[in-house]
């Protein structure tokens, strides 16, 4: 059992080796995804298929949001001015889109928008400890 161990763990650190920044990416985001998912099936008691929708769309919409103050604000603000206002309109679109698509109150919609990135912060300094310790 130890030697099979062993070699698991071999294998995925060869495997961690040949993924670049991309392949990680990837890896991150499907467990960005699970996280949202379930989430919001913890949280709301959400069907599968209405919290695997919450954790597709909301993602989208914030990435229209990132694009549009990226587009407009990119120049004028400051790093840490784009990245607060960044945060704060993605905390605000995460409730109201919760609050819409699984029709809870705004209080309810603020937990999920506050618990899941949290969650997803562990899941991106796990993932990237784990490159970095194999890189």
């Amino acid at each position: 059992m130890t030697e099979l161990i062993l070699s698991a763990k071999k294998e995925l650190n060869s495997r961690i080796k040949e993924v670049g920044s991309l392949g990680l990416a990837i890896v991150y985001t499907i467990g960005h995804i699970i996280i949202a998912w379930a989430c919001a099936t913890l949280i709301f008691n959400a069907s599968f298929s209405l919290a695997a929708a919450d954790a597709i769309i909301e993602p989208i919409i914030n990435g229209f949001w990132f694009y549009l103050l990226h587009r407009i604000a990119k120049n004028s603000l400051g790093t840490l001015s784009l990245t607060s206002i960044y945060t704060l309109g993605h905390f605000c679109i995460a409730t109201l889109w919760a609050s819409f698509i699984f029709n809870v109150s705004f209080s309810d919609a603020a937990v999920d928008a506050i618990i899941e990135p949290i969650l997803n912060g562990f899941w991106f300094y796990f993932l990237h400890s784990l490159w970095k310790k194999n890189n």
